[in-house]
């Protein structure tokens, strides 16, 4: 949702900031860090319109060139020179003109000037040559659905007026927290109409209340931000619908909004910001008040991971920025104790050509340390979402990790699916590898079964078309694996050929004991539905 293409329709976070998060997700080589100019501070100085870059050739040229035992080296040296080393196998043969030319175009643009690049030609034979024809997708084995648990589903609406967008783009669905001891009542954001919405899955009327109305909700996180008793929001807000590099974004705060109050057009906590992504509160520096953490997508010359420091009062917060990270490409950035310290510490998924996962340990007075829990095979990988669970049971948390990001290519991927990255108490985490999923959006655990350990729910997300058999119509839609065995599932498939899901939610919405779960739709703006959300009830037996 935050990464697609300027040609799409769409935006981790989840659909962390639902829809597409990249844009050009990964560019190849140098040429992909080249996206973000000025990142890490790899870049400095700029071209003058004398010393202009040569131009990439707009369409490829036909002379035949070959490799040899040095510009192999060259080619390995240039293309790894800012992030892992592309895999040829990632895209097929007839792609690797356009992924090279991508990476050369943003590399000259980028001023950089202390690498020497290969001919292009000689980069594409490079790929082209160890590349497949085609990406075989293969069907992942299923079994039937337990004995003990179905589900039966149903459609929530949200009302439209004369004017509003005819199809909702919901990039987020979320519960009240626990801690709040509120109804288990459903938040809805929607990016592309701009409402922030709430509703009880049980009621009758089958439709969401408007909460506010902003400009393009990514997600939002409940608290009580000013310490009334109150539960407040504080809402991720992209800026743009369409991914580009501005200051529109905003976190804004939305106090009191049961009670209605200044709901309606909220509060901006902190403005001119790239695309923001995901907001999560925490009290950090120990102050007794709520600091925020922010993931800023961005996009290309645009994005950082920021630490917002509450040094405002009970009353009036006041936040003042501190930037952590540079990257663009921050879809989640989920709290948790990681290390057990009494602190609160946080994860970044950091996508784009990154495709990282980083902890930010707390280590007091505004000091965070950085420690790398994964780092993706490939710049192409697709990141999308993660949620911290303790999967295993063992008392730690882990990573449950979902890579299914199709909108930097319209290609349906093979290896696309569902990570666990287990905590094993050192860095970074073991990786597991626990189904394929194309175009999987979001990945969640919760004990659906009833039987005491966790289970997993999984949904997808494609473009309206794609480039690649098989159909977006064949694949899985909505998943759930049945973990039988520590670290050991079982794949149940809940829908299939509906793949509108950015985000999903898992809670016990009619309080009878087992969880059901929440699908937001996000749909093509010319796709005639007003569905928002489908619950489906847990019928366990």
């Amino acid at each position: 949702m935050l990464n697609q293409k300027p040609s799409s329709p769409n935006l981790q976070v989840d659909t962390r900031a639902a829809l597409s998060r990249n844009g050009s997700r990964w560019l190849i080589g140098v040429a992909a860090i080249a996206v973000v100019l000025v990142v890490a501070g790899l870049w400095s100085g700029t071209r003058s319109t004398s010393d202009a870059p040569p131009e990439t050739p707009a369409h490829e040229p036909t002379r035949v060139v070959s490799l040899s035992d040095q510009t192999v080296p060259a080619i390995v040296s240039f293309c790894s020179a800012c992030h892992v080393m592309p895999k040829p196998d990632s895209f097929p043969k007839a792609a690797w003109y356009d992924e090279v030319k991508r990476g050369y175009d943003f590399y000259y643009q980028s001023g950089r000037t202390d690498l020497s690049p290969p001919l292009m030609q000689t980069v594409v034979e490079y790929f082209r040559t160890r590349a497949p024809e085609t990406l075989v997708i293969r069907q992942s084995q299923t079994v039937p659905g337990s004995n003990r648990i179905s589900f039966r589903s149903a459609e929530i609406f949200i009302p439209r007026t004369a004017g509003e967008f005819t199809s909702p783009a919901i990039s987020f669905v979320g519960r009240w927290p626990r801690s709040l001891k509120l109804a288990p009542d459903l938040l809805v954001s929607d990016m592309a109409g701009g409402g922030v919405f709430w509703c009880q899955p049980t009621s009758p009327e089958n439709s969401l209340r408007r909460i506010a109305i902003l400009r393009n909700p990514a997600a939002a996180s409940i608290c009580d931000l000013n310490g009334n008793g109150d539960p407040d929001l504080v809402v991720a807000d992209l800026g743009s619908f369409q991914p580009a590099d501005h200051n529109q974004g905003r976190v804004i705060w939305l106090p009191d909004f049961q009670n209605g109050g200044q709901s309606q057009v909220g509060q901006p906590l902190c403005e001119n910001m790239g695309r923001v992504a995901d907001v999560q509160p925490a009290d950090f520096d120990g102050d007794g008040d709520l600091d925020l953490v922010v993931a800023e997508f961005g996009w290309h010359k645009t994005g950082r991971v920021l630490w917002l420091r509450n040094d405002g009062d009970a009353r009036s917060p006041q936040f003042v920025p501190q930037v952590l990270d540079t990257r663009p490409g921050a879809i989640h950035v989920p709290v948790v104790d990681l290390n057990q310290d009494g602190r609160p510490d946080f994860v970044a998924l950091i996508s784009q050509e990154f495709e990282v996962i980083e902890a930010f340990l707390n280590r007091g007075n505004g000091v965070f340390e950085k420690q790398r829990l994964s780092t993706a095979d490939d710049p192409a990988f697709g990141s999308s979402g993660i949620q911290l669970v303790d999967l295993d049971g063992d008392g730690d948390q882990d990573v449950l990790y979902a890579n299914g990001d199709t909108f930097d290519s319209s290609l349906i991927k093979p290896y696309h699916g569902i990570q666990w990255l287990e905590n094993t108490g050192s860095f970074p985490f073991v990786l597991h590898r626990l189904t394929s999923m194309p175009g999987v959006h979001r990945a969640l655990a919760g004990d659906l079964d009833g039987d005491g350990d966790l289970d997993l729910v999984a949904a997808s997300l494609l473009p309206a078309t794609t480039r690649n058999e098989p159909s977006r119509g064949q694949l899985d839609s909505l998943i759930w694996l049945e973990q039988r065995q520590p670290g050991q599932f079982l794949r149940h498939v809940l829908e299939t050929g509906n793949c509108v899901h950015a985000a999903i939610e898992l809670a016990d919405f009619d309080n009878d004991g087992d969880l059901d779960i929440a699908t937001g739709w996000f749909m093509d703006r010319k796709a005639a539905t007003q569905s928002a959300v489908t619950i489906w009830w847990n019928e366990l037996r």
